[in-house]
């Protein structure tokens, strides 16, 4: 999944980074000009709800993406902040849009 969403944002113009821990994230948020961070779920050292306090502490919007959570995790995420909950298989055009409108909200 993370290398099909790379190549979608990559070919839609977006600079990507991958990353594998909180640590990783704090690095990334403060020396490049992040837009959103899309989580699959958590990372290794990071729940969800935790990555989104930390994403709020830069004012990051965070969009997940699952298919294993059930209805009432994603709404729960949403209310905690979440920006929106993507459940795969879902369409490429929603992400990118999703990003087109925050990097306008940016400007």
């Amino acid at each position: 999944m993370r290398d099909a969403l790379t190549l979608l944002l990559e070919g839609a113009g977006w600079k990507v980074s991958n990353l594998d821990s909180c640590l990783e994230l704090e690095e990334t948020i403060q020396k490049d000009r992040t837009v959103a961070v899309i989580s699959e779920s958590s990372l290794p050292d990071c729940q969800p709800q935790d990555l989104l306090a930390r994403c709020f502490d830069y004012r990051l919007p965070v969009i997940f993406t699952g298919h294993d959570l059930p209805l009432q995790g994603a709404v729960d995420l949403i209310r905690q902040g979440a920006t929106d909950f993507l459940d795969k298989p879902f369409p490429q055009a929603r992400l990118l849009d999703l990003l087109d409108g925050l990097q306008e909200q940016l400007a």
